[in-house]
């Protein structure tokens, strides 16, 4: 798991593709000199971005990390409206994504491009019995 407090990118122009789409390549350390450093999977070490062909900028990605995850328990959400609001049975939550703020229910595992699925209906947290 990332222990970085943030995620960094260095980002190339793709001259194999397009002259206006970028590559979005992870910021693997810092140098001593507060350079970002990026893995060269040719050469097999890491190296300054900024002296690669190609570099654009290094952006801070400000997407929020999942810093642990929890068991579901015997926890589940129902809607707080609508007709499932009445039921007593609810979706059980596989498991809790911790966040440094929040947390965040889990009803599903994640689609194929890996980005967890969210909603923005309100649901009650109960525990079945």
């Amino acid at each position: 798991m990332d222990t970085q407090p943030a995620r960094y990118y260095a980002y190339f122009t793709d001259a194999a593709e397009s002259e206006d789409d970028e590559l979005e390549v992870l910021v693997e350390s810092w140098d001593d000199d507060g350079r970002a450093r990026i893995l060269d999977q040719e050469e097999g070490r890491l190296v300054v971005a900024k002296d690669r062909l190609g570099f654009l900028r290094v952006e801070r990605d400000n997407e929020p990390q999942v810093r642990g995850v929890l068991p579901g328990g015997n926890w589940r959400l129902r809607a707080k409206e609508g007709p499932s609001s009445r039921s007593g049975i609810g979706t059980p939550i596989i498991a809790f994504l911790v966040y440094d703020t929040y947390v965040r229910p889990v009803t599903r595992l994640p689609s194929s491009n890996g980005r967890w699925k969210t909603t923005s209906a309100r649901y009650d947290l109960f525990q079945s019995d």
